[in-house]
């Protein structure tokens, strides 16, 4: 059973300071696609659990490259410095895309 306490929204800013959660309690969020809400968890996020990292910004307009539309968010963040780079399907990629953060992944520390 999902743990739908954690779905609730911190509202995360630009400069907080934030611990991503165990992989534990990510996957008790996640969806069998590794979905939550529509955002997926890459495989190549999983290092990152259990770190300190900053916010750096809201994502509330994004461009779908997949249907070339503008779409909204609610609850995604990117984090400073935390970029794909390549996945273990694809291999590795120059583009440098910040990854998309749901809130919910995420502890406020600070």
């Amino acid at each position: 059973m999902k743990n739908h306490s954690a779905s609730l929204q911190q509202h995360l800013q630009a400069g907080d300071k934030v611990r991503v959660k165990s992989k534990e309690e990510i996957l008790s969020l996640l969806d069998p696609w590794l979905e939550q809400k529509g955002c997926g968890f890459m495989e190549e996020m999983w290092i990152h659990c259990g770190t300190e990292q900053v916010v750096r910004k809201r994502v509330e307009k994004f461009l779908d490259e997949a249907t070339l539309r503008m779409r909204t968010s609610q609850g995604i963040v990117i984090l400073e410095g935390l970029m794909c780079e390549g996945t273990m399907d694809f291999g590795r990629c120059d583009r440098s895309c910040f990854y998309f953060w749901r809130e919910e992944w995420l502890e406020k520390i600070g």
